[in-house]
């Protein structure tokens, strides 16, 4: 299921679904798995056309409390990671799809 691409007025909450449905609602921080508090990281989606106060946003990863809090106290530091995490869990998402695509052919 590919992220949402309209930036409607529910268009956060959206990704929010999105990115909990993708990532089984579990903390992506590697070697963690916990669910306990879980929520979304979001990434900004930066666009120089958009001339709104609202923030709409790109992607986002799930994090456990912990972790989340790790990130947010130390965001610039850890802002390179995340965007590295959320493109292998995407890379990983893919890779699943494409496994069942496969496999429903071989059938």
């Amino acid at each position: 299921m590919p992220p949402p691409k309209q930036n409607g007025p529910a268009h956060n909450e959206e990704i929010r679904h999105y990115v909990m449905n993708r990532d089984h609602q579990t903390c992506q921080w590697p070697g963690c798995g916990s669910n306990v508090g879980a929520d979304v990281l979001f990434l900004v989606e930066t666009d120089s056309e958009q001339t709104s106060s609202h923030t709409n946003y790109k992607n986002g990863v799930t994090l456990c409390l912990k972790h989340m809090d790790m990130v947010n106290l130390h965001d610039k530091a850890f802002g390179p990671l995340i965007f590295d995490l959320i493109q292998l869990v995407e890379f990983e998402n893919d890779l699943q799809e494409t496994e069942r695509v496969y496999k429903s052919l071989l059938k």
